[in-house]
C-alpha cells in the first residue's frame, strides 16, 4: 500500500478575512482529505479548518471546471465558446492587446486584479497582474473601490495609518470581561475569531451580540440586541455622551495618547498652533494662558496644570479643548434619541453604555460588518468608544474595527516585483472607481479593452446591469479564472487557471507569525496555467518578454529578501529552498505580547501631531466633521415607493461565489437560493412559505422562492449573496444593490479623504500601494432599497446574460 504525504495548500475558500492555510494529504497521486494545520509553538492550537476547507480538495475533480481556454463563437453573453490552444488564445490576445494600445493608447485597456476569495490573495495571483500592468500601461479602475473601508478611514484620521491597525490576533480576547459583537457574524464567518469568541466565553466574558439579523453569533452569544438598518452610530455617541457626561473617561490616558487636552480655535475650526506652526497650544491653569506643546507628540511643558475640558480666551480670541468640542457635539445624542433610531429601548441603550464603561477589560468586535453610506463615520465611533476608556493597546481591551485576524503583520519584498522599473517607472493609470464609470458609460468612453485576472465583477460588484453596460462594446474582454463565471460569460476569451492544490506559491496572509510554501499536491487535473507562466507568455506577445524572465523560486526568493524586521531577523536566513526543505517557517515575532495597535505606549503616530486624533480630526473640519456626527444612509427608509432593505448576507457554506457548484455544499444551503423574510411582515403583504416572490426596485429584480424566519427583522428583505445569476429563477440581487462606488458614495467627505492620503505622502496607485484601493469611497452595499411582492406572472427562461438592458 502507498503512504500519504502532505503540502501546505491556500484554502480555495480564501477570504472572509481568514485566508487560511490547510494541510492537504495526498495519496497514489490524489488528494485523500483535508486537514487543519498545526502551527510551531506558540501558535501551536490556533490552526483551524471549515466546512469550505474539509469540503476544499473536491474542486479540482469538479467536471465544471474550465478545462481549456475557450474563445467566443456567438454573440457576447450568448455563452457560447470553443476549446482553443493556448498558443492561439495568447497570440490572438497578444495580437489585440497590441494593437488596441497602438490605435488608443496602453491606458485603454482596462486590468482588474480584486483580489478578495482567490487563493494567496498575497501572492502571484496579485502580484504577477501587478507586474504586468506596471510594465504595459493600463488603467486601473481600483482606487476606491468602496467595500469594507471604514476601518481604513477611521484609522486614517485618528493615526495617519490605516493597515497595520487592522490586523489584530484574537487570541488577545482570551481572558477579557466583555465582548459587544457589533454588526458582523464571526461565529459563521470568520474561524480564527470564533475559536477564540469560544475560549474567551469559556474563561468567562459575556457577549453580546448588537445586530440586524438573528444569525449564529446571535444564537451564540449571551445576550442578542436586535436593532435597524444603519443606525449602529447613534447608540454609539450616546454612549460617548454619557462616558463624558458622568466624567467616566479615562483622564490620564487622554492626557498621554490624544489629543483631547489640545485647543481648537472656535472661529476657524483649526488646532492652535505657534506663528512658525512648530507648537500646539494646550492651557496652563496655573498660569492662565495657552502653553506650547512640540508637534509629533512633544512632552506637556514641565509644572503645567493641564485640562481636559474647558473654553478659555486669550489675546481677544475663544478655545476650547479638543475633549470639550466633542462634549458639546455628543450631547445631542441621548438614549432617547438611539432608542428612536435604533429600535432598542432607552433603559437597554444605556444599561450598554454603563456596562462598557464599568467593565475591568472589555472589547468592541466590529469586523468590517457594517456596509451602509455611514459607515465610515461608525467605525471612527467605536475607536472612540476604546480611546475615551483607555483601551486601544490596553492588555485585554480593544476595539476590532476589521477581521484581519493575523497576528504580526509582515512585510515582504514586494515591490521589485510589481514595479521592475520602480515606483518612478510605473505605466499603469489609476482612476477612482465613479469616475471610472462616468467615463466607460460615456458614448465616447476610451477603453476598448478589460482583461479581468481575478475576482467575477459581473456577479459579485453592486449593479450589475453598469458592467453588462461598459462591456458591451470593448474590442476585447479576457477572463483569468477557475471556473467559467457570470464574468467570463460575457468574455471574448476565457483563460483557465490552476487551484492552489496545482501550483507553487508564497503563502503570507494571517499563517499566525509563519511563512509557509505551498506545494503542488497533485498536478494539474485541467489544461491551466499559473499566473507566473501566464503573464510571462502574454508578456512576450506584447514586447514586454525581458521583464517576464525569472522562475517561481528566483521570485519567491526576492520576495523573502524583506528588510522588514520580524523577517529579516530570521536565522539562517528565510529562502526558497529553506522553505522548501522545512515547508513552514515561524518569523521572528515575539511569542508576548500579541498583537494589536496601539500596543506601545510610547508610540508616535503617523499624522502631525503624533497623538490620537480621534477627538477631533483638524482634518475634517472644513465639512463641520472635525467631531464625528451621525451621518444618515443614502436609501434605506426614504423612498414610499421602496420602503424595504435588501439585505444581501452571505452563506456559510459559500465563499464570494465559491463553492455554489458543489453539490454538497449547494445543499447546505438549501437546494436553491430563497429570499427570507419576517413572517409578520409577509402576513401584511399577504405571502406565504414557498412562494415565489419577486424582489425589485429602479435597478431590475431577482426571482426566488420565499422562506419565513423569524430571524430576519421587519422591514428587511435578505436575499443570500453568492449564488450564480442561473441558479435564480430569474434576474439576481447583483441587478438590484447600490452602486458602489458612485457618485453618493464618493462625494465631498471621501473626496477630501483620497486628497488628504495623497498629501500625506502616498501613491494614489493600488498597484503601487496597495491601500489606495481602499481610501476615498463608502462601503454603500447593503445601503439599498426594495420592495417584494408574490410573482404571479410566467417565468421566462434566465439566459446566461442580458446585454442590452431590457425595457
Amino acid at each position: 500500500m502507498s503512504e500519504e504525504s502532505f503540502v501546505y495548500t491556500a484554502c480555495p475558500g480564501w477570504g472572509d478575512h481568514d485566508y487560511c492555510a490547510l494541510k492537504t494529504i495526498v495519496k497514489d497521486g490524489k488528494i485523500e482529505r483535508m486537514e487543519r494545520i498545526v502551527y510551531s509553538a506558540p501558535e501551536e492550537p490556533d490552526g483551524h479548518i471549515c466546512q469550505k476547507g474539509c469540503l476544499a480538495g473536491r474542486q479540482p475533480y469538479d467536471p465544471k471546471r474550465l478545462k481549456a481556454p475557450l474563445k467566443r463563437v456567438g454573440e457576447r453573453g450568448s455563452g457560447t465558446f470553443e476549446e482553443i490552444s493556448w498558443d492561439q488564445a495568447l497570440d490572438e490576445i497578444g495580437e489585440k492587446l497590441c494593437s488596441i494600445r497602438d490605435r488608443y493608447g496602453a491606458d485603454s485597456v482596462v486590468l482588474w486584479n480584486l483580489g478578495a476569495g482567490v487563493p494567496a490573495q498575497y501572492s502571484f495571483e496579485n502580484l504577477m497582474p501587478f507586474r504586468f500592468a506596471n510594465t504595459f500601461g493600463v488603467t486601473v479602475p481600483l482606487g476606491s473601490i468602496g467595500l469594507d473601508n471604514g476601518p481604513f478611514y477611521a484609522e486614517f484620521y485618528n493615526a495617519g495609518s490605516e493597515f497595520p491597525r487592522t490586523v489584530i490576533d484574537p487570541r488577545i480576547m482570551v481572558g477579557t470581561d466583555l465582548i459587544y459583537v457589533w454588526g458582523c457574524n464571526p461565529i459563521e464567518n470568520q474561524m480564527r475569531c470564533a475559536q477564540n469568541l469560544v475560549r474567551a466565553r469559556e474563561a468567562g466574558a459575556r457577549i453580546v451580540d448588537l445586530g440586524l439579523i438573528f444569525d449564529g453569533t446571535a444564537g451564540f452569544a449571551d445576550e442578542f440586541v436586535a436593532m435597524k438598518p444603519a443606525s449602529d452610530g447613534y447608540l454609539a455617541m450616546a454612549m460617548v455622551n454619557y462616558l463624558l457626561e458622568n466624567d467616566l473617561q479615562d483622564d490620564a490616558y487622554l492626557l498621554a495618547r490624544t489629543i483631547a487636552a489640545y485647543l481648537v480655535d472656535d472661529e476657524t475650526g483649526q488646532l492652535a498652533r505657534s506663528e512658525d506652526g512648530g507648537a500646539f497650544y494646550v492651557w496652563d491653569a496655573a498660569a492662565g494662558a495657552p502653553a506650547p506643546v512640540a508637534a509629533k507628540r512633544g512632552a506637556y511643558p514641565e509644572g503645567a496644570d493641564i485640562p481636559l475640558l474647558g473654553t478659555y480666551e486669550f489675546a481677544g480670541r475663544r478655545y476650547s479643548t479638543a475633549l470639550q468640542k466633542l462634549k458639546d457635539g455628543a450631547a445631542a445624542y441621548t438614549f432617547e434619541l438611539a432608542a428612536e433610531k435604533c429600535g432598542i429601548s432607552a433603559e437597554d441603550a444605556e444599561r450598554l453604555a454603563r456596562d462598557w464603561a464599568e467593565a475591568d477589560s472589555a472589547f468592541i468586535l466590529s469586523g468590517y460588518g457594517l456596509r451602509y453610506r455611514n459607515s465610515n463615520e461608525t467605525y471612527r465611533q467605536f475607536l472612540l468608544l476604546g480611546a475615551l476608556t483607555g483601551r486601544l493597546g490596553k492588555p485585554g481591551s480593544g476595539v476590532f474595527e476589521a477581521l484581519q485576524l493575523q497576528s504580526w503583520p509582515l512585510v515582504f519584498n514586494d515591490l521589485p516585483i510589481s514595479c521592475p522599473d520602480g515606483v518612478a517607472g510605473v505605466k499603469s493609470v489609476p482612476v477612482r472607481m465613479a469616475e471610472w464609470f462616468a467615463r466607460a458609460e460615456a458614448d465616447d468612453s476610451p477603453y476598448k479593452a478589460l482583461i479581468v485576472c481575478s475576482g467575477n465583477p459581473v456577479h459579485q460588484q453592486p449593479d450589475r446591469q453598469r458592467w453588462l453596460d461598459v462591456v458591451r462594446d470593448m474590442e476585447l474582454v479576457v477572463d483569468y479564472d477557475v471556473w467559467l463565471t457570470d464574468t467570463g460569460e460575457i468574455a471574448d476569451y476565457v483563460l483557465p487557471d490552476l487551484m492552489s492544490f496545482e501550483r507553487e506559491d508564497l503563502i503570507t496572509g494571517a499563517c499566525y507569525n509563519h511563512i509557509i510554501l505551498q506545494e503542488p499536491a497533485i498536478e494539474p487535473q485541467v489544461d491551466g496555467h499559473e499566473p507566473v507562466w501566464v503573464f510571462s507568455e502574454l508578456a512576450k506577445r506584447v514586447g514586454l518578454g525581458d521583464y517576464f524572465t525569472l522562475s517561481i523560486p528566483e521570485y519567491i526568493d526576492i520576495r523573502l529578501q524583506s528588510s522588514y524586521p520580524l523577517i529579516a531577523a530570521v536565522q539562517p536566513p528565510l529562502t526558497y529552498e529553506r522553505l522548501k526543505q522545512e515547508k513552514m517557517i515561524r518569523a521572528a515575532a515575539p511569542p508576548e505580547p500579541k498583537y494589536t495597535p496601539y500596543l506601545n505606549p510610547e508610540e508616535v503616530m503617523d499624522n502631525e501631531t503624533g497623538r490620537m486624533e480621534i477627538i477631533y480630526a483638524e482634518k475634517l473640519a472644513e465639512l463641520d466633521m472635525a467631531v464625528t456626527r451621525v451621518l444618515e444612509p443614502n436609501k434605506i427608509g426614504k423612498s414610499a415607493t421602496y420602503p424595504y432593505q435588501l439585505f444581501t448576507g452571505r452563506q456559510r457554506f459559500f465563499m464570494q461565489s465559491s463553492f455554489t457548484d458543489d453539490p454538497i455544499t449547494v445543499k447546505l444551503s438549501g437546494g436553491t437560493p430563497a429570499t427570507r423574510l419576517n413572517p409578520a411582515q409577509a402576513a401584511r403583504l399577504g405571502l406565504a412559505d414557498g412562494d415565489t416572490v419577486e424582489v425589485f426596485n429602479d435597478r431590475g429584480h431577482v426571482i426566488t422562492r420565499l422562506v419565513l424566519d423569524e430571524s430576519v427583522p421587519d422591514g428587511t428583505v435578505h436575499v443570500w449573496f453568492g449564488w450564480r445569476r442561473r441558479q435564480f429563477e430569474e434576474g439576481t440581487y447583483a441587478e438590484i444593490t447600490h452602486q458602489c462606488a458612485g457618485q453618493d458614495s464618493q462625494g465631498p467627505l471621501e473626496d477630501k479623504w483620497f486628497a488628504d492620503w495623497l498629501a500625506a505622502g502616498h501613491h494614489p496607485n493600488p498597484y503601487v500601494e496597495s491601500m489606495s484601493s481602499l481610501t476615498g469611497s463608502t462601503d454603500c452595499y447593503w445601503d439599498s432599497w426594495c420592495d417584494i411582492r408574490k410573482f404571479e406572472g410566467e417565468l421566462t427562461p434566465n439566459p446566461q446574460q442580458t446585454i442590452v438592458k431590457e425595457a
